[in-house]
C-alpha cells in the first residue's frame, strides 16, 4: 500500500484558515459516526440520499493540506449555500498521519454548512475507496485520503467500495502524473458541484 506522506504543506495557510474561519464556528461537540470495515453507516446514508448531489471528502483531520482544501471548498462552495441546501456532504476522517477522533471538531470548525462527519479508526475506508476509485502509482495501490469527490443524484453504492464519482480531485503526490484525476482546484470543484445541484 502506497501511503505517500510527503507534503508541500501549507502549514501557515492552514493555521490561518482555522484561526480566521473556525473562531465563530467552532464545534467542540461535533457529532460523528464511526465507520466499520464495510463503510457503514456511510453506505446507508449515501444510498438514503439518492436523488441529491453528494460530496464525499476524505482527509486526515490534522493534515495541513487537507485542512486547507476543506477550508477552500467551504469558502468557494459550502459557505455560499443556503442552510436548507439539497446538497449532501460527507467527510470521512482517517488517521493517516496521526489524526484522532479528538481532532474532528477542529476540522469541522472550518465548515459553514451542514456536514456529516465519519471517523474510520482502522484506515479501512481509505483502502476500500482507493481500490474503488482505481487509485494507483507504478502498479501499486494508493490509499485514498486528501481526495475530494462529487456524485450526481443517481449514484448508488452497490459494490464493496463507493461508486465511481462524477468528479475526483486530490492533493496526493503519488497521483501527480495521473491524467485521469485533477489536482484540487476548489473553485473548479465548486463550479462542477453547482452545475448539477438543485440548490
Amino acid at each position: 500500500m502506497d501511503f505517500v506522506l510527503s507534503r508541500r504543506a501549507a502549514l501557515a495557510a492552514a493555521a490561518l484558515a482555522m484561526g480566521q474561519r473556525g473562531a465563530a464556528f467552532a464545534a467542540p461537540g461535533v457529532g460523528f459516526a464511526t465507520l466499520d470495515e464495510n463503510g457503514q453507516p456511510l453506505r446507508d446514508d449515501f444510498n438514503r440520499d439518492v436523488g441529491h448531489v453528494r460530496l464525499l471528502l476524505l482527509m486526515d483531520p490534522i493534515c495541513p493540506t487537507c485542512l486547507l482544501g476543506l477550508a477552500n471548498i467551504d469558502r468557494d462552495l459550502l459557505s455560499k449555500l443556503p442552510r436548507n441546501t439539497t446538497l449532501r456532504t460527507y467527510v470521512v476522517h482517517e488517521p493517516v498521519i496521526g489524526g484522532t477522533a479528538n481532532n474532528i471538531a477542529g476540522a469541522a470548525s472550518l465548515v459553514h454548512a451542514p456536514v456529516r462527519h465519519y471517523w474510520n479508526p482502522t484506515g479501512s475506508f481509505g483502502r476500500l475507496a482507493g481500490t474503488a476509485f482505481d487509485l494507483h502509482h507504478d502498479g501499486k495501490p494508493v490509499f485514498a485520503w486528501d481526495v475530494w469527490t462529487i456524485y450526481g443524484p443517481d449514484a448508488i453504492w452497490k459494490s464493496a467500495g463507493p461508486p465511481t464519482p462524477r468528479v475526483l480531485m486530490h492533493q496526493l503526490p503519488a497521483l501527480a502524473g495521473d491524467t485521469r484525476f485533477s489536482h484540487l482546484d476548489s473553485k473548479k470543484f465548486a463550479s462542477d458541484a453547482l452545475g448539477v445541484v438543485d440548490i
